[in-house]
């Protein structure tokens, strides 16, 4: 950090440690922190610092905690941290730290998380006489933390010029070795995992729904399979070599498609707003598509997604083909939408020039994990499905192994000419008969699509503001 230091910053936590200083609280005798902070959005391209160091979360959060116990109970003698994967950002090589800290005063915790959102944000100081607890509000957690995100953006020094403070000098030495034990950590971990010069099949997305069934089936029937994910598994599994990188970085994807004769990409986002669904998803897919290119692949498999057509337009007006109008609407039906739209047009092009690739559109693939139940159909609100029009529209379901099947016939045909294929069941259920199979008795209400469209758009702008998507689309 600079010399900033944004948690001893803290109106709040100021406050505590002037009050601790009093000796109202006897002797300060221990202290335990926990906290964390959203780290700016990943926007594609090499990664950031905040992901592309596993110690970075120590070396920059860890040091503000560092410096308040130093504060409280005096030098810092010894830190025995240890950190860990709990599944929170999954761009974060380690996202839960536990440490104790031995001061010349008394022994401190000190807790990072970023495992279960929205964080913590706490400081507990034990005196002698009483216990002074400061819980940070998530509104002035984000003040608190709107200066670290200038800091991180601008990647400054962890030194400040002119003179350091002895006091500074020990917080970083602290922080830059556990940070720096992290960092060998995980580069020891990466080394147990190799990759081959040359393997059949590649699948993003792998540790998705769909993804985790196709390399399923591509295993049971005797492939090898390489697979990118962004987290390590516990373990390999037997036939499988593993890729670790964001859809996003580019020399990650390079990474993953070199070498890989059919590449079925099967990554996207599934959530949050336009940035993530525009890395994950838009960018992810040129990525991909360029790394195909230069490797020469002999076929790309793309999941597209049926969301990419004008369903609503088409309902009742006899079956989908390749003809059918694309969503005219993309913006107002969502991100996702949208973002499958754009990706689905880059490879498109990509065929147009040569790649041989083909395009599957699945419509809402149910089973393996993934509800019967989704926005499409209805969404849960205050004890009742809200459902978007008169409950008549017909849904494109389609069961998650017949997608798996279509990936298989696609590559056993060798279709490699932009072909671009629906995938649905035969038979098509509307809104209502589904809520009457697996919505159970809660009461329906029905809004106007034109309305719904509206108040999604009349939503985007304080929402946007606060850095929330529109729960509607």
């Amino acid at each position: 950090m600079s010399g900033n230091h944004s948690l001893l910053a803290d109106p709040q936590v100021k406050r505590a440690l002037d009050s601790a200083k009093t000796g109202v609280h006897g002797d300060i005798t221990s202290v335990d922190i926990v906290c964390g902070a959203e780290y700016p959005p990943y926007e594609g391209g090499p990664m950031p610092p905040w992901y592309a160091d596993a110690g970075y979360p120590f070396r920059h959060l860890g040091a503000q905690g560092l410096y308040v116990i130093q504060e409280l109970l005096g030098d810092i003698e010894d830190v025995d941290a240890d950190w860990r994967s709990l599944g929170g950002d999954p761009n974060l090589a380690f996202d839960d730290w536990r440490a104790k800290i031995r001061c010349t005063r008394g022994l401190a915790n000190l807790q990072l998380t970023y495992a279960s959102p929205p964080a913590p944000s706490q400081v507990i100081i034990h005196g002698t006489k009483r216990v002074l607890r400061v819980e940070r509000s998530q509104s002035k957690r984000a003040k608190a933390f709107h200066g670290l995100r200038d800091v991180v953006r601008k990647r400054v020094a962890t030194i400040p010029p002119g003179p350091v403070s002895v006091e500074h000098e020990q917080v970083m030495h602290w922080a830059k070795k556990v940070a720096r034990a992290a960092d060998a950590d995980h580069k020891a971990r990466l080394a147990t995992f190799s990759v081959s010069d040359k393997v059949p099949f590649l699948v993003t997305g792998a540790a998705g729904s769909l993804g985790k069934v196709t390399v399923k089936r591509l295993r049971e029937q005797g492939h090898r399979v390489r697979v990118f994910v962004r987290r390590m598994p516990e373990t390999a599994q037997d036939g499988l070599e593993y890729v670790f990188g964001n859809l996003g970085d580019p020399d990650a994807v390079d990474r993953a498609v070199k070498g890989a004769e059919i590449v079925i990409h099967a990554g996207a986002a599934t959530k949050g707003g336009w940035p993530e669904h525009k890395v994950g998803t838009v960018i992810g897919t040129q990525n991909v598509v360029d790394a195909c290119k230069k490797h020469g692949v002999k076929q790309l498999v793309h999941i597209s997604s049926m969301s990419v057509i004008d369903w609503a337009g088409m309902s009742g007006n006899g079956a989908v083909c390749e003809s059918t109008p694309l969503e005219p609407r993309a913006d107002e039906r969502g991100a996702y939408t949208r973002a499958k739209l754009e990706a689905e047009t880059i490879v498109c092009d990509a065929t147009k020039a040569g790649l041989p690739a083909v395009i599957l559109r699945p419509g809402q693939i149910f089973g393996g994990g993934i509800p019967l139940i989704n926005g499409a159909v209805a969404r849960n609100a205050g004890g009742r499905w809200v459902v978007l029009g008169d409950g008549k529209l017909q849904l494109p379901l389609v069961y998650i192994d017949d997608v798996v099947d279509a990936i298989s016939n696609s590559i056993d045909k060798q279709l490699t000419k932009g072909e671009v294929i629906q995938i649905i069941d035969p038979e098509s259920l509307t809104q209502d008969e589904v809520l009457s199979i697996a919505g159970g008795n809660k009461p329906v209400v029905r809004v106007p699509r034109p309305l719904l469209f509206a108040l999604g758009k009349l939503s985007e702008l304080p929402l946007g503001a606060i850095g929330k998507p529109s729960p509607i689309g």
